[in-house]
């Protein structure tokens, strides 16, 4: 039986190809990497604020370093401080952007007086997600806020408005947009990167502060409920533990919120198979691509970790293509001599390239390029040579996918039609009409609509109306007599007349009151459906239910009776049976 473990497990993609291959297998243990706001503060994107909450880290950092004492917290936090002064040199090239003259002082006085007259103009007249924009914007409004901050603010609220296509008469903020002019969204897009790089690093000091803490307990089972403890409440925010439980056969003990805070010494020498790929965003292109910069890119670091820990007979690393490219190639070859350091023997080029496969190469029709790294412990006596896979036919292609009967509700409004097939959106690489292909995600992409779309001669005879498919009922029951008054036999399908259920209805009709004492209750007409064979899922029942109920309702009250309730059955197998 091969004994698997992943981590930034997702969905589980790895174990749903295990099953589908029907390969014998155990999940040793599953890992996410806790994609959930924890101690992670909001720094406000305002040049006062960030210099503020700079000295604040610097200050902190300075403790830790001379609290703790084991080697690895103490790297931890010098690449903490590393950070902290690539912040302070991108701050101060900010704030001899904005420069401020004497003269200067009382038309930028006046624009943030009127900034706030146009935000406040404009809330009155915006949509629900434009208000709170603005009036986060009017939060940063300080009029004793530095000459500078001032300056950037009224920057930002123009840069806003413009955007939005609101018109303004301010001509102390007219004067600064023309001062600066094209340099305004470079200006802006510093303050905010600098801002969400100070996030991190609060982020990383928060990591490198939980470890130390779990440090101090030896009980893996303790260590595990402190975890567990961190994101009680917070399960809303990432519904992945959720779906992995609901999907795979694995106990609470063994799914982990966060591969940082995981010592896989726990797990050394029972996993076969390793398997997982560090968040991309970090290295996608569209990301902001900061590499292992980037709180989640630094996690590479930790999955590496965990196989030097874990030793697993075989690992598979993937990640997107972009870590190539990224910062130059200077990441994939820290990467490399990382993979190197592992004592594996590690593989990562196909005909003498790196090792960059497609999905439409294996028969899913998305163009998706990952890059992929396999490792063998060197113990591993190797019958041959390890090789990526050859590419193989496409056969099926995403038309194959695609419904011929949906409801309307799923249908593109008038915007999204004009989106995609607009002359301008048509040359962009992320459009694709009739495509046999679907298209991964690009940099800069507004809409996910690509891929997706099917034109055809339209054929009023063949084809339903929008408003026929959204009064489409999702199922249809045939129904025949039995030998038994008041009992039926029906066959369920859905829309796409896929056999759904076999079901016996049994017509509970309350006798006349003439013909029962006086004293008798009152009952109500009633069907019983019993169940006595479906394809359903056990999770698919209550849908089904809900779904089938008015159907029925309005089904037999034109032929037998108008039934108050139905109630539902699942006859009990016979005992010995085997149940799923």
């Amino acid at each position: 039986m091969l004994r698997l473990a992943t981590v930034f497990s997702g969905i589980g993609a790895i174990e749903h190809a295990l099953d589908r291959m029907n390969i014998e297998h155990k999940i040793v243990f599953a890992c996410d990497n806790g994609d959930v706001k924890l101690e992670m503060p909001k720094i406000d994107i305002d040049i006062d604020a960030i210099e503020s909450e700079l000295k604040k880290l610097k200050k902190k950092i300075k403790s830790f370093n001379s609290d703790i004492s084991d080697e690895e917290s103490v790297d931890y936090a010098a690449q903490l401080d590393t950070m902290l002064v690539g912040v302070e040199d991108e701050l101060n090239k900010l704030r001899e952007k904005l420069k401020v003259n004497e003269n200067d002082r009382a038309t930028i006085n006046d624009a943030v007086n009127e900034a706030e007259n146009v935000l406040e103009k404009a809330l009155k007249i915006s949509t629900a997600s434009k208000k709170k924009k603005y009036k986060e914007l009017l939060k940063l409004r300080n009029i004793k806020a530095s000459d500078k901050a001032k300056l950037f603010f009224v920057l930002r609220v123009a840069l806003t408005l413009d955007g939005d296509e609101i018109e303004y008469d301010s001509k102390s903020i007219k004067m600064i947009v023309e001062l600066y002019n094209s340099d305004i969204k470079r200006l802006i897009k510093a303050g905010k990167d600098l801002s969400e790089r100070l996030e991190m690093i609060h982020d990383k000091l928060f990591y490198l502060d939980t470890n130390i803490e779990l440090k101090q307990l030896e009980d893996y089972s303790e260590r595990k409920k402190f975890v567990d403890n961190l994101y009680a409440g917070k399960e809303s925010q990432n519904k992945v533990k959720q779906s992995y439980m609901a999907n795979y056969d694995i106990e609470d003990k063994d799914f982990h919120w966060n591969v940082a805070f995981l010592d896989g010494k726990q797990y050394a020498g029972q996993v076969d198979l390793f398997v997982g790929g560090s968040p991309c965003q970090s290295f996608s292109l569209v990301g902001k691509q900061r590499g292992l910069e980037d709180t989640r890119g630094t996690l590479f670091y930790e999955y590496a970790r965990l196989v030097n820990e874990i030793q697993p007979k075989v690992f598979i690393y993937e990640n997107v293509k972009a870590i190539l490219s990224n910062d130059e190639g200077r990441t994939w070859e820290k990467m490399k001599e990382v993979f190197a350091d592992l004592g594996y023997k590690v593989f990562y080029t196909f005909n003498g390239k790196p090792s960059v496969l497609n999905a439409r190469d294996y028969g899913i029709p998305q163009n998706r390029e990952r890059m992929f790294v396999v490792g063998f412990r060197q113990d591993i006596n190797m019958i041959k040579e390890f090789e990526f896979p050859a590419p193989i036919p496409l056969e099926k292609k995403m038309q194959d996918f695609l419904l011929d009967n949906v409801s309307g509700a799923y249908y593109l409004p008038k915007k999204g039609v004009d989106f995609v097939t607009s002359e301008k959106n048509l040359t962009k690489r992320y459009t694709q009409i009739d495509g046999e292909i679907a298209l991964c995600q690009k940099k800069n992409q507004q809409f996910n609509w690509h891929g997706d779309f099917v034109f055809v001669e339209e054929n009023k005879d063949m084809e339903k109306t929008m408003e026929d498919l959204e009064k489409q009922d999702p199922y249809r029951i045939e129904m025949m007599r039995t030998l038994w008054e008041n009992n039926f036999r029906g066959t369920i399908f859905d829309y796409r007349d896929s056999y759904v259920a076999t079901v016996r209805l049994i017509f509970s009709i309350p006798l006349d009151r003439e013909e029962v004492p006086e004293n008798a209750p009152v009952v109500d007409p009633m069907i019983f459906v019993l169940v006595e064979d479906t394809v359903l899922k056990p999770i698919e029942v209550v849908a089904f239910e809900e779904a089938m109920t008015p159907i029925l309702a309005k089904k037999l009250a034109s032929n037998v009776f108008t039934p108050d309730r139905i109630v539902y059955f699942y006859p009990s197998p016979a005992e010995g049976a085997e149940t799923k």
